[in-house]
């Protein structure tokens, strides 16, 4: 498949307010034309890094941890991150809405269909990051949902970990909870509905379920 039609424009160090903008909303409508459910343009100063949230990688301990160079202890530490997302203004928040919710509430069903929701995810996340850094955000940066080493590499030892090249380095993403962004908040502050999930549930219970990513642009 030819992936070239990209646009690529001059870099400039001061972006007026109308381009960007412009920018933003054309990146927006590009989530939606992705597939995604609902994408809104947010400031960056919404997202939270909180330890707490890499803390629950390990209580109680994923069967993920440190299984990728993109999840906890290998993910950039929270102060690093809490720098680095000060240095944005705007970012592309989107979800994609899994249905049926048993998709993600029953975990053998999950364990397979999960990983087509992952996968769609980080093609948003990784469209919408080129996008803006052809619109000259050399600087775009995102973040998707789960986790690369099951989505991408089906569970077999990562090659980065094992000091060789990564075998998917354009679609591989750490996800937004593995850098420590509370993503319940977020997504709560963005005024869409999100409910815990977890083994023991009853997907009659959870109205609805979604996978959420983010492209910090500018």
């Amino acid at each position: 498949m030819d992936h070239r039609g990209g646009s690529s424009r001059r870099i400039v160090l001061d972006i007026p307010e109308a381009i960007l903008k412009e920018d933003l909303n054309q990146l927006k409508q590009k989530a939606l034309d992705l597939g995604a459910s609902m994408a809104e343009i947010i400031p960056a100063e919404w997202v939270d890094v909180d330890e707490r949230v890499i803390l629950k990688c390990r209580v109680p301990m994923c069967p993920y941890y440190g299984k990728s160079p993109h999840c906890p202890p290998n993910s950039p530490d929270p102060d690093f991150m809490r720098r680095a997302i000060s240095r944005y203004k705007w970012a592309i928040l989107f979800a994609l809405d899994v249905i049926p919710v048993v998709e993600f509430s029953d975990r053998p069903v999950q364990q397979k269909a999960g990983i087509e929701w992952t996968k769609k995810n980080m093609e948003i996340t990784g469209t919408l990051e080129t996008s803006a850094f052809g619109f000259g955000y050399h600087l775009a940066m995102g973040f998707c949902q789960f986790n690369c080493h099951v989505a991408l590499c089906d569970s077999k030892p990562c090659q980065v970990l094992q000091g060789n090249k990564c075998a998917n380095p354009l679609k591989a993403r750490p996800s937004m909870e593995g850098v420590g962004i509370d993503v319940f908040r977020l997504v709560t502050k963005a005024g869409w509905e999100i409910y815990p999930i977890y083994r023991s549930v009853d997907s009659a219970d959870v109205p609805k379920a979604m996978s959420v990513g983010i492209v910090f642009v500018y």
